[in-house]
């Protein structure tokens, strides 16, 4: 199946799982807040945002062991495929077991230096073993989804996601009507943790990428040591991207308290939610990217990766604008006014989601070549600032102070730093990829921003709701239109047009060959 059918496919379905993810955000957390005070709300986010540093005790292994299963599929009967899928299932299981350990003797001193509430500690230390449970046994199905990102097909994961939201909205409903209170989360983690490993197995199994017998091999001290070593340092890269990214609500709760925190959760809603869409492209490209590095296909890498660069600025540029248009207002209306969320707030963050459409598009790729070389530090580096930066402004500037701490710290470390390995890989000049690769993101930037700044002034009079209205359609129709007609180079629109609908097409001016 040709790379482009498998990234179109990836991606349609990341689109889809965002959007059931939407419409389960836009659902529970009213739910959420008419059914817990607002400080268990805060409790909950908190514990989430800790449990996320659990995928640090991977140490990078498994996700090595997702690179290098890459490099062999093509040769399986050499043994090597099936000896790295031994080697994810045996390091997964420790892995979970360390987990378990570390999380159930660990809670009371994470309770004490969270300072959490007394009312709260015993709660908090109980919800957190359970849910160390749950990872534990996460990541002992962990080979299940390797192999089927190594063979490109991201798309069954992505379904199996948007099911689990789905009945995940049902059974938060029910326990929270039931008066299950906050363990309501867990009765539902629970039950999406026990399905979600058989259907991945299925799937695993129809397709055949489970090893065959003779392809399975032997687990060898040489090639643990090669995936150990390029693991070690995708464990420094992602510790460092953990504090930059996963550590805000916890800042804000030791700075600001819990309430504060919820506060973040809920304003930075559909910003994490635009994350991940801008991310998207380049996650259902990943594989294909790895494979034309393992075939060495240096042509046709260097063409898609600098459509990807400029379809992720783009993207950055349009998604920017858009949060720093509608996100307060929609705030304000979806949660009636319980929660006051500033305007410059939106900026701040529209100037972080363009910078890191950019720099996460760079920075992943230096993993995809295997040569992270000094990013193992630059990243630890870079989170090791923002959480010391944040924790000095956040008691004088709030929340403000620490997302200025996020864009500084960014730009200054991540984004430079990718610039200047991407430039060395391809051997191409700094101006080609901070303008040239990204003319079509800095045209659009130039009709967007100030057209986006006109609208917000000109409706300053009028109610929210109306207000929200006007911002969302025109960002919609205008901002989308001027995306596809300015934001995308004309390689992206000629491969798009192909799958269009001939009206589309022309709507675009795409031109149409006269074979299709």
């Amino acid at each position: 199946m040709s790379r482009i059918r498998n990234f179109s496919r990836n991606l349609t379905t990341s689109y889809l799982q965002l959007g059931v993810n939407v419409v389960y955000s836009l659902v529970s957390i009213p739910l959420i807040l008419h059914w817990l005070p607002k400080a268990e709300f805060g409790l909950w986010m908190v514990l989430t945002q800790l449990m996320s540093y659990i995928v640090l005790v991977d140490l990078g292994v498994n996700q090595a062991i997702a690179r290098f299963l890459i490099d062999h599929k093509d040769r399986r009967d050499t043994g090597s495929y099936g000896s790295l899928v031994k080697t994810s299932a045996l390091v997964s299981v420790v892995q979970g077991l360390i987990i378990l350990a570390v999380v159930t003797l660990g809670s009371p001193l994470l309770a004490s230096m969270m300072k959490i509430q007394p009312e709260y500690k015993a709660v908090f230390i109980s919800l957190m073993r359970v849910q160390g449970l749950i990872a534990a046994f996460n990541f002992c199905m962990n080979p299940l989804g390797i192999m089927l990102n190594a063979h490109q097909r991201a798309d069954i994961i992505s379904r199996q996601g948007m099911f689990n939201l789905t009945i995940s909205l049902g059974f938060l409903s029910l326990f929270l009507y039931k008066n299950c209170g906050i363990y309501s989360f867990v009765y539902v983690n629970v039950i999406t943790a026990l399905i979600t490993p058989c259907h991945l197995y299925w799937h695993c199994h129809r397709l055949g990428f489970l090893p065959q017998p003779g392809e399975w091999g032997k687990i060898s001290r040489s090639q643990f040591k090669e995936v150990f070593i390029y693991g070690k340092d995708v464990f420094l890269v992602g510790l460092g991207a953990q504090l930059v990214t996963a550590s805000q609500a916890i800042v804000i709760s030791r700075t600001l308290g819990l309430e504060a925190a919820g506060v973040w959760v809920a304003g930075t809603k559909i910003f994490v939610l635009l994350g991940r869409m801008q991310f998207m492209p380049y996650s259902a490209a990943a594989a294909g990217l790895c494979e034309m590095v393992a075939r060495g296909e240096t042509e046709r890498l260097r063409a898609r990766f600098k459509n990807l660069v400029a379809l992720s600025a783009s993207l950055g540029v349009f998604f920017g604008v858009a949060f720093a248009l509608c996100n307060s207002l929609f705030v304000n209306v979806w949660l009636g006014g319980e929660i006051v969320w500033s305007p410059l707030n939106d900026v701040l963050l529209g100037i972080w989601i363009f910078v890191t459409s950019i720099q996460m598009t760079h920075c992943n790729f230096v993993s995809i070549t295997k040569q992270i070389g000094t990013m193992r530090y630059l990243y630890f580096v870079e989170g090791c600032s923002f959480v010391a930066l944040s924790l000095c402004l956040g008691y004088r500037w709030g929340i403000l102070g620490i997302i200025v701490c996020s864009d500084i710290c960014v730009i200054i470390f991540s984004y430079s730093f990718g610039l200047r390995r991407s430039s060395q890989y391809f051997q191409t000049s700094f101006w080609d990829l901070t303008v040239l690769w990204v003319r079509p993101s800095l045209n659009l930037a130039a009709m967007l921003v100030p057209a986006a700044a006109i609208l917000w002034f000109s409706t300053t009079n009028l109610p929210v709701i109306w207000r929200l209205a006007i911002h969302s359609i025109a960002v919609g129709l205008i901002g989308g239109f001027l995306f596809l007609r300015i934001g995308l180079p004309s390689e992206v629109l000629r491969e798009i047009e192909i799958r269009l609908p001939r009206p589309l097409a022309r709507f675009l001016r795409v031109p149409i060959p006269s074979e299709v």
